[in-house]
């Protein structure tokens, strides 16, 4: 079975157009507030939306049933009139903030995954050097990783990879991100390592000692598998061990304490991605070095982006 990603990113028209829902709602007076739910159930393929129609429907009845007796001013009527018209205001608000919800998940589909054969991503992980160490509070800890995921983040949007269809995990002092096979992948190297490497070395200058960031990353691709517990399979694994690896601590150990960031690239994804160029790659400032963790002895290509932001809007 091919795996499902969906699409990439909503464009402003289809941002534009799907504000509908809302128009028929508000419109109507939550008279045709059914409608966008029969839209939102076709497109989502879920049951339960379908309940929601028809919750919304016989709501939608009763209102009107609402309006229809009040129509005359005795003491019956005006109560139905009472009804309908604070009725309606909270059933549209409800409406709304239902359907918005709705909306999102339309125009920004989960990465649901469904795999059999696998797909062939990139694979993204980074962990905070010196996460641990004696000192930090737990409430440094929040400081220290809401600050790397929030650069993290900004770094991958600026490189044209969409970040909320991207497969993530949280490793505790790191995350591992998978990228859908529609994103050209040297974009995980430029310029998503000079970004993020320029930001982190902005945030150190200006930051209190204990919450500035130090981190390792590996780079690789390969075919990866879902199951209920996450992304796993041989490409992960390495991923693992190019991460964890002694070259790779001691790279950044020895870096300048102005460079935030070093970076382990597998020797695929340098034969697949890096020498076949790619606007801004520059594979001369990368090194090839022997991994050599438990059980994997590969070769890999060590690299130290320069903290200095340059050819970057």
């Amino acid at each position: 079975m091919v795996v499902g990603l969906g699409p990439t990113r909503a464009s402003t028209v289809q941002r534009v157009v799907s504000l509908w829902y809302f128009v028929a709602v508000v419109a109507s007076l939550g008279v045709l507030a059914p409608l966008p739910f029969v839209h939102a159930a076709l497109r989502l393929r879920r049951p339960v939306v379908w309940l929601w129609v028809l919750a919304y429907a016989v709501v939608s009845c009763l209102m009107l049933y609402s309006l229809a007796q009040a129509g005359d001013a005795d003491n019956t009527e005006i109560a139905f009139g009472f009804l309908w018209f604070f009725g309606t205001i909270l059933f549209v608000t409800v409406s709304c903030v239902h359907l918005a919800l709705l909306r999102k998940k339309i125009l920004y589909p989960p990465p649901t995954v469904w795999v059999e054969t696998g797909m062939h991503c990139g694979l993204f992980s980074i962990d905070i050097a010196g996460f641990g160490k004696v000192g930090r509070s737990s409430e440094i800890f929040v400081q220290v990783r809401r600050m790397l995921f929030g650069l993290l983040e900004n770094a991958f949007e600026s490189s044209g990879i969409a970040w909320e269809v991207c497969l993530k995990r949280d490793t505790g002092d790191g995350m591992i991100v998978v990228v859908p096979p529609q994103f050209p992948k040297f974009r995980l190297l430029y310029p998503l390592l000079s970004r993020l490497t320029a930001d982190l070395a902005r945030h150190n200058v200006v930051t209190a000692p204990e919450l500035r960031i130090r981190v390792r990353v590996a780079v690789h691709a390969g075919e990866i598998t879902l199951d209920e517990y996450g992304v796993t399979g041989r490409p992960k694994v390495l991923l693992a061990r190019l991460l964890d690896s002694r070259v790779l601590r001691d790279a950044l150990t020895e870096a300048p304490d102005g460079s935030p960031v070093v970076v382990l690239v597998s020797d695929r994804f340098h034969e697949d991605v890096q020498d076949q160029g790619g606007p801004g790659l520059d594979t001369m400032s990368y090194r090839q070095v022997l991994v050599h963790e438990k059980e994997t002895e590969v070769r890999a290509w060590l690299h130290v982006p320069d903290p200095v932001l340059r050819g970057l809007p």
